[in-house]
């Protein structure tokens, strides 16, 4: 067991967080945990699996909802606190996203380094009190505090959610699962606004919408604290040492700087972990940005000069549901078709080079469909709304760019699972943090001030820039993280 100990030590250190394709290579805490059977959550029956997936999934979804929920409520938070600015109002929406970047830099090293159940318990507990601080605000700055630090303890489904799924499935399997988790953080923003609106129709005050959320994530976390399991390699493999009464051989303080700058040097040095988060946050920008445009769009007056199909009654939340469908529609795709392509494409690679260890990039073929797709809704969008066409148009067009929003996420964050291996929850809190972060400068940027002509220059700058990114991706996706012996052969 010494022996192993040793072993283990050297593993847990790592390598340097730019030497990417060590990431991916199995490591000897995996490997040690392979032996025992009983303790490998890949080898755990399919029902415990997926009470793990279910409950990461409902954070992540809650977490997601949390953050537009307070959309609909803004002209009630204006009122009630007495703002002036148009931008005020929207200040809880993006603190709280400002929240969801930060939260993952800490949220994301902590799992590696004191499990990923640690981490998700503890911070949907403070997700939970923080958002009975926020139903109870007295004013706008207490509620954008506490909405700034909701967003950060709320966002560890969002984060590790990618890597507890690639714990407990193998590569050959983890598609589906990552296509249905996925469904969460890109769905919640989506359903946020809708709901927000039906409880804000019908009670009159936003602080409901924040007692639904509540009472929601405090079932959550009721369920994670009885039934999640832990399933990050590592930890188990010190938790077992301990009890056979040894140390382990690591020592977490001497990590845990380390483990800190992780998803910061990923993120700054490893071209592929850059590249892709930038990506991410394009259209997660994008998106954020669609979702905001559509109660001027479809609302019961117009505003800012914009064109308006004046939706009485109530029924503009109805707007987001063309979102919604696409990213059911996304979900079905990847869930039905990821594993059989990735399957095809390791085969087809096993056949022309006799290689028989699939390569990551062969999780990226929906990756180039998306990015196709993405353009291609913002234009419908952008062009039938400033044409005054039929309503379902530019609904149609937000379906699009959903469906390649949710087929670029679900294909980027496997492919990040993939190469860092026991890393990927650093990886995954690079990718987060990047998203997330420019979401609150689109939003004050272009959304309270947004002129008719200003919504067609930046749909148009918008498809210019996804299209351009579709073609820089080629090489990236045909050379991947090969080696330079790999390349000149």
């Amino acid at each position: 067991m010494a022996h192993d100990h040793e072993e283990m030590n050297v593993d847990e250190r790592g390598p340097t967080p730019v030497q990417v394709a060590e990431y991916g290579a199995t490591t000897n805490a995996e490997e040690n945990l392979k032996t025992r059977t009983t303790r490998n959550p890949q080898n755990w029956p399919s029902q415990r699996k997926w009470i793990n997936v279910i409950l990461v999934s409902a954070q992540a979804m809650l977490s997601a909802t949390t953050s537009t929920i307070l959309a609909a409520g803004n002209l009630q938070i204006a009122r009630q606190f007495h703002l002036t600015s148009t931008y005020t109002p929207n200040l809880p929406v993006g603190m709280y996203v400002l929240g969801l970047a930060i939260g993952p830099l800490c949220l994301g090293p902590f799992s590696e380094l004191y499990g990923r159940r640690m981490v998700y318990v503890i911070s949907f507990l403070l997700f939970t009190i923080l958002n009975v601080g926020c139903a109870t605000s007295p004013n706008i700055t207490a509620l954008s505090i506490l909405r700034l630090a909701s967003g950060a303890c709320g966002s560890a489904g969002p984060t590790l959610g990618g890597a507890s799924i690639g714990d407990m499935f193998t590569k050959a399997d983890r598609g589906k699962t990552q296509a249905l988790y996925a469904l969460g953080p890109t769905l919640g923003p989506v359903i946020g606004p809708l709901i927000g609106s039906f409880i804000v129709d019908r009670t009159h005050t936003w602080r409901w919408a924040m007692w639904v959320m509540v009472i929601a994530s405090g079932l959550v976390t009721t369920c994670t604290i009885l039934f999640l399991r832990e399933t990050y390699a590592p930890f188990l493999l010190r938790k077992q040492a301990r009890q056979e009464g040894a140390d382990g051989g690591v020592n977490v303080k001497s990590l845990f700087g380390e483990a800190i700058r992780r998803p910061f040097n990923l993120l700054l040095f490893s071209p592929i972990c850059s590249i892709m988060s930038a990506y991410m946050a394009l259209i997660f920008g994008t998106i954020y940005l669609h979702l905001i445009t559509l109660p001027l769009l479809y609302g019961p007056e117009s505003f800012y000069g914009l064109f308006s199909y004046r939706w009485q009654n109530g029924v503009t939340g109805l707007a987001y549901m063309g979102a919604g469908l696409g990213n059911i529609v996304g979900t079905f795709v990847c869930a039905k078709y990821m594993n059989r392509s990735y399957a095809y494409l390791n085969e087809r690679q096993k056949r022309n080079s006799g290689n028989e260890d699939g390569k990551a990039e062969n999780r990226m073929f929906f990756l180039q469909i998306g990015m196709a797709v993405v353009p291609c809704g913002l234009v419908i969008f952008a062009w039938t709304a400033q044409t005054h066409q039929h309503w379902v148009l530019p609904l149609l067009g937000g379906a699009m760019c959903a469906v390649g929003v949710l087929m670029a996420f679900v294909c980027i964050q496997t492919y990040l699972v993939d190469v860092y291996g026991q890393y990927s929850a650093s990886a995954l809190a690079a990718m987060v943090a990047s998203r997330t972060l420019p979401v609150p400068l689109f939003i004050y940027k272009f959304g309270p001030g947004l002129r008719a002509k200003d919504a067609k220059r930046f749909f148009d700058t918008e498809d210019a820039i996804t299209n351009g990114s579709t073609g820089t991706a080629d090489p990236i996706l045909q050379e991947g993280l090969q080696t330079p012996e790999e390349k000149s052969s």
